[in-house]
Parts: C-alpha cells; structure tokens; sequence
C-alpha cells in the first residue's frame, strides 16, 4: 500500500504543471455549464467567474509565467462571449499602464547607470557605520530607493553591499575570537609561574614545608584543575553566546533589506504594481471619483511608509539584538569593540563608493531627469496651489504624460559631455552607448511582466463590470452592514497581508480589488476606505521565502533559515496590519474625506439593484 501512495505521489511532484494546466478548466467547467441549463438569467455572470477563477488557480499555483497567465483574458473572455476582443485588448494599454511604462523606463536608467548605488552608498556613509545606525541606514536608503524602482531590483542592489559589510563582520568576529584566546593562554602562563614561585623558587620546595608539602601542593593542583575546567566551561559559554549574538546581528541587517523594500514601494503611486492597479481600477469602476494621481497617493503613504519603518527598525533590534532606552538614540555609539568593528564596516562601504569612480555625465543627467519627473509629479495638480497641468485644457494632462515626457528624454540625451561644451577636452569613452538609453539594451531589462499582469487586472474589472458579476458579488455582501466599518477595515488588512504570502502582490489586488468596491457600494462605505488599506497589505508579504523576490534574493545568502524569516515576518505582518489600520483611521479618515458615502460611488459602474 506504502508503495502504491508513494508511486503516486511521485507521480503529481512529476505531472503536477501539466495536471493543473489540463484540470483547472475541467473541474470549474460545472460553473458555466449547469448555470447556463439551469440559471440562464446568470450566465454572463457564472462565464466571468469561471475565467477569474481559472486565472486565480494558475497565479496562486504559478504553473506557467505569471506574465504569461495574464495573457488568458484575450483569450477566455472573448472565447465565452463575455467581452469583445477589442474591447479586451484596450485594457492593456490604459493610462496607468503609460504611467507605469515610463515609471520603469526611468528605473532601468537609474540601474543602469549605477545612480541609485552612489546614493546609496553615500547616505550609508553619512549615517555611520555604528551596527544599529547602520541597521537603521539601510533601511532608509533601501525604503527610498524602492519607491522608484522595484522592489526586486532594490534588493538585488543593496543585498550584494551589505554582504560586503557582513564578510567585514565576519573577519571581525574571528579576530576578536583570536585575541580572546591568546588573552586565555597569557592568564593560564601566569598561573603556572606563581605555582612555580611559591613552591619551587630555588628549584625545590620550603623545608619547612616538607611533611605537609605535597598535601598542599596537591590540594593546590586539584583547586588549580577545578578553576582551569570551571574557565574552560565558561570561555565555551562566552564563545557561543559571541557566536549566537554574531549571527542574530547578520540575520537582521539582512531581513532589513528585504522588509524595507517592501515597505518601500508603498510610498509612491508608481513604487508597486498594487498601487496601479487601484488607480485604473478607480477610474473604471468609479469614473466621476476622485483620480489617484501621485500627489494623492503620497500625501497618505508616505507618512504611513516612515511611520511602518521606525518601527520595524526597533522591532528588529528587540527580535535580534535587544533593545533598551539608550538604543532608542541611534546616535548611540556602544562599547570600544563595537566602534572597532563600525570603522572596519565604514572602510568596506568607502571602499565600495570609490570603486564607482568619479561621477559621470550620464549619472547627473539621470539624477536631474528623475528629479524633473518627481516635480512634474508634484506640481501637476498640488491642489493647495494652482499648478502646471492647469495652464492646458483640464483634464487632457495625466502623470502617465509626465513620465512620458522625461523617458522620451532619456532616449534623447547623450550619455557623454557634449562636444559644444566640452571646455575641458575630456576624452570620451565610445565604448559607452550614445544616449542615455538605448531600445536595444533597455528591452532586455524591461520588465514586460509587470505590464502585462497590469492590464489583465483591468480586463478582470471590465469583465466584472460587462457580466453583471460585480453586482451579484455586492448584493451577496450587503449582509455585513452590520458589522463596524473599522471592524471590516482590519479583517480586510488581515486577510490580504496573509493571503499574498502565498500568491503574487498584483495578483492578489487584481482579484478582490473589484470585489472590496462592491462590498463598499452594498453597505454604503467610501470605497476608499476598504480599497486603500488592501492595496497597501497586498504589499506586505514577510514571511516567507517564496512570498515576495525581495524574501528569496535575501533568504538566497544562505544565512536565513525558513524559521528566522517565518518568526521574524509573522511579527512583521502584525505590525502592518496594526500600522494600516492605524493610519486609515487618522490621517487618512481626515484627508480622503471617508466620513461620508459619496455621490460618485453612487454613479458608479457598481450597482446594488438584486
């Protein structure tokens, strides 16, 4: 019998792929078929179901590219007669996918010129290398980088850096083990010449000594032995107590990395895919709604990303290293040994900046460029004063136009000091390429995925919307009206911040994103409310390798087990839910105004008529 259930477990390691790609469709397809013979007046409905459901199985169970799962909906939809082709196709290139384009367009010039490692690097040094500032360092700089670029390349960037500096704390920690075992064998020496003045300073013992000599020399002996063990014991102790705390310190500048990244990218409107696809996601399905432009996402998020990373820098000095009130200061520079080992740590991070070189022409472009596009983005419409978008006809102007502009530059803009003002003669390297991007190295670094994972969420929407299916989904949830808005609000941040453990961050906000509009419609709560905080959860993905890039680039240092980041993420995920919750019912109650159940939610493209 053992043998049989082995021979068929084997058999599903071996065929899993190929079986869930062939049975996914067959075991949901009761759906469309008993729907269709027995409730014809919800077809459309249970034809939409089917093919998110389809798509959910192959994104949780990643049995092909994601990217390439988010192709299906050209397929299924208009397969089933839910949607049309056209139609479908259109919502692959919606106007927060531009944005999106030229947020990505501008992070593969920021990697490719090095620009957000010299940043990097110089913060790093600026904050000091004392252990807990250093903590505290890479997490800032990590966070901030990560709300520009994507989480996966951040990690990839910083990862390698603090390697350096744990390779650093490494030699330290031997060195230290060295001088302490050299201090043993000086103390035991003296020991043994003390032994030898007292009873044997002329080569022989006192005279007077002789009857009771060797009683007292053996009873010195045995209490010389027992004190030798007694140190032996307690040098074992010491070492790995040393060695336990070593390891701890390296366990947690390494989860800072990954933790800060993902913490990162909730900063900014384009920093995660989650973020985007509310802000398309709003415009379908609540046109007269506000827009998540930039502007409007930042004002909430950013306070709530510096408030979520304070915290996770004390929780993971208590979780690793202890913590206590004067570790509060991160001006605090701790004992000699620590400052020994800080100023070895700062010569690697100086050493690393110097290998970079001097600053180039490319990079300052690059760092002008993006500065450009984050005023842009501002100042398009700051609401608090009149800003640049409103000098052109209202509403023609979009972030996706600004980003545009500044990438369509970077295409433009030479990579070398231009010969018309080139003053100095400098000499130009014509190994580097002509502009600061080129289309044929930046589509091999583009990230086609994100993309597309982008536009099948909003062909999901549409085909809610089309089907009818958003409305039977919002007349089954109006039964939680009784429950407390704040009470809905924390069972949302608890189940999206585990649930995307196991499944793809976008994914995960692509599928219930649609449905948290419809809860909102039904019990008359700002969609807002419910929507914001899973977008921002969908992101905390701690504790698991699997979970999230930034997890396995980390875990991949072989320095982590699965336990560390399970027990350290666990907590994590507890903070964020306690954070958003926190933050949605402050701050953010008071600046999106979710006090009221507003009109443009009752025009929506969600209704409530059962």
């Amino acid at each position: 019998m053992k043998g049989y259930f082995g021979s068929f477990i084997s058999f599903l390691k071996k065929y899993h792929r190929i079986l869930t790609l062939l049975l996914t469709p067959l075991i949901f397809s009761p759906l469309v078929l008993v729907v269709d013979a027995e409730y014809p007046k919800y077809t459309q409905q249970a034809r939409a179901a089917y093919g998110i459901a389809v798509m959910a199985v192959f994104w949780i169970t990643e049995v092909t590219d994601l990217a390439v799962t988010s192709l299906l909906p050209l397929l299924i939809f208009p397969f089933l007669g839910v949607i049309k082709a056209k139609e479908v196709s259109m919502q692959y290139m919606k106007d927060t996918n531009i944005l999106l384009l030229g947020g990505l367009l501008i992070a593969v010039a920021i990697e490719q010129w090095n620009v957000h490692k010299r940043v990097a690097l110089a913060v790093l040094l600026f904050v000091g290398a004392q252990p807990r500032r250093l903590l505290l360092g890479f997490m800032m700089v990590t966070a901030v980088i990560s709300m520009w670029i994507t989480n996966t390349a951040t990690t990839a960037m910083m990862t390698p850096i603090m390697e350096a500096v744990l390779k650093q704390l490494d030699k330290q920690f031997i060195k230290d083990g060295m001088e302490a075992e050299e201090a043993d064998d000086d103390d035991e020496k003296k020991l043994e010449d003390k032994f030898k003045v007292k009873y044997n300073s002329n080569g022989a013992a006192d005279n007077n000594l002789e009857i009771d000599g060797d009683v007292e020399i053996q009873a010195l002996q045995s209490t010389t032995q027992n004190e030798s063990i007694g140190m032996l014991n307690e040098e074992v102790k010491v070492e790995t107590k040393q060695e336990k705390k070593h390891k701890l310190l390296c366990k947690a500048m390494l989860l800072c990395i990954c933790y800060s990244a993902n913490i990162g990218g909730t900063g900014t409107l384009t920093g995660t895919a989650p973020q985007l696809v509310l802000a398309g996601q709003m415009g379908d399905v609540f046109p007269e709604g506000p827009a998540i432009s930039f502007i409007y996402w930042f004002v909430y998020a950013f306070p709530q990303m510096l408030l979520f990373l304070f915290i996770g820098w004390l929780y993971l000095q208590a979780m690793f290293m202890g913590i206590s009130f004067k570790h509060l200061c991160c001006c605090f520079r701790g004992k000699k040994r620590n400052t020994q080992k800080g100023k070895n740590m700062y010569v690697v991070m100086k050493k690393q900046y110097a290998d970079l070189g001097p600053i180039s022409y490319a990079e300052i472009t690059v760092l002008v460029c993006f500065i450009m596009l984050v005023f842009l983005w501002f100042f398009r419409e700051p609401k608090f004063i009149p800003g640049w978008g409103d000098l052109l006809k209202k509403g023609y102007i979009s972030d996706g136009t600004a980003a545009m502009i500044i990438a369509f530059l970077l295409f433009q803009l030479p990579s070398q000091i231009p010969d018309c003002i080139n003053f100095f003669g400098i000499k130009k390297d014509h190994s580097l390429p002509k502009t600061i991007l080129n289309w044929n190295d930046t589509q091999k670094k583009f990230p086609w995925n994100v993309l597309f994972l982008l536009g099948a969420g909003f062909a999901l929407a549409k085909a809610c919307e089309v089907s009818g299916l958003s409305v039977l989904i919002s007349c089954e949830l109006s039964s939680l009206k009784g429950i407390p808005q704040a009470a809905i609000v924390l069972i949302i941040c608890v189940m999206l911040t585990f649930l995307t453990e196991i499944t793809s961050n976008t994914a995960t906000a692509t599928i219930l994103l649609p449905v948290l509009a419809s809860l909102a419609k039904s019990i008359e709560v700002n969609p807002l409310y419910l929507m914001i905080p899973a977008t921002v959860c969908a992101s905390f993905a701690f504790m698991l390798p699997v979970a999230t890039p930034p997890n396995a680039i980390v875990f991949a240092t072989g320095r982590l087990t699965v336990w560390d980041m399970a027990k350290a993420g666990f907590g994590m995920n507890i903070i964020g839910i306690l954070v958003v919750t926190l933050s949605i019912n402050t701050w953010g109650y008071s600046y999106y105004g979710l006090s009221e159940f507003p009109d443009w939610a009752m025009a929506g493209n969600v209704t409530t008529q059962c």
